[in-house]
């Protein structure tokens, strides 16, 4: 079942391809040592973050397939379009415990919805809704086929100085990363559910 976790697993496979860097599941890292006074804040999990070669910074909010009555469904109409969002303004820089973020806008280039679907099918409705936003659209079937209906339009909410803060702070994120335990367990699932194909 292409799930989250399969889904971000397939894109972390596509992502290294272009020795890009990638991050899972991001939250706030509100721990706080000596050497900084401040922390990252998220509202909703950032599902997958990828740093390309060139700096660019790439959000994903993925909604996989679910299992209702038995059966495989797809992510509804729209579904995570108001977290995606939510990551234009993403994350906040908080320093010295004061709830006000130090910068008035986010740090990612490019924010993707990502749903799963049993086929490459981008309707009318949706085009005209995705037309009014700068969220991305890709879809994936079952069969891991991948196509971006709708490319994502650099982000109007960004600012420049909250995007240098995040390439400076990567070392911030390791509990995110390709050597931390939620990249253990996306890899479990999806080397689960490729055995569990692998015998229907």
């Amino acid at each position: 079942m292409f799930n989250e976790k399969v889904i971000q697993y397939f894109l972390y496979k596509e992502s290294i391809k272009e020795n890009s860097k990638v991050f899972f599941n991001l939250s706030h890292n509100f721990k706080v040592n000596e050497n900084r006074n401040w922390c990252y804040y998220i509202g909703t999990d950032v599902d997958l973050l990828k740093i390309t070669e060139e700096d660019e910074i790439i959000a994903y909010e993925i909604k996989g397939m679910r299992k209702d009555k038995g059966n495989n469904e797809p992510p509804r109409l729209y579904e995570g379009l108001d977290q995606a969002l939510g990551y234009l303004n993403l994350p906040f820089v908080m320093e010295d415990n004061n709830f006000k973020p130090k910068f008035n806008g986010g740090s990612f280039d490019f924010v993707y919805l990502v749903h799963a679907r049993n086929k490459i099918d981008f309707s009318e409705c949706e085009k005209r809704v995705f037309s009014l936003v700068p969220v991305g659209f890709i879809l994936i079937t079952t069969e891991g086929k991948f196509e971006i209906v709708k490319e994502a339009i650099r982000n109007p909410l960004q600012i420049k100085e909250a995007k240098e803060h995040l390439l400076n702070h990567l070392n911030t994120l390791n509990k995110f990363s390709t050597e931390s335990k939620i990249f253990k367990k996306i890899r479990e699932e999806f080397k689960r559910q490729l055995t569990k194909i692998k015998n229907d």
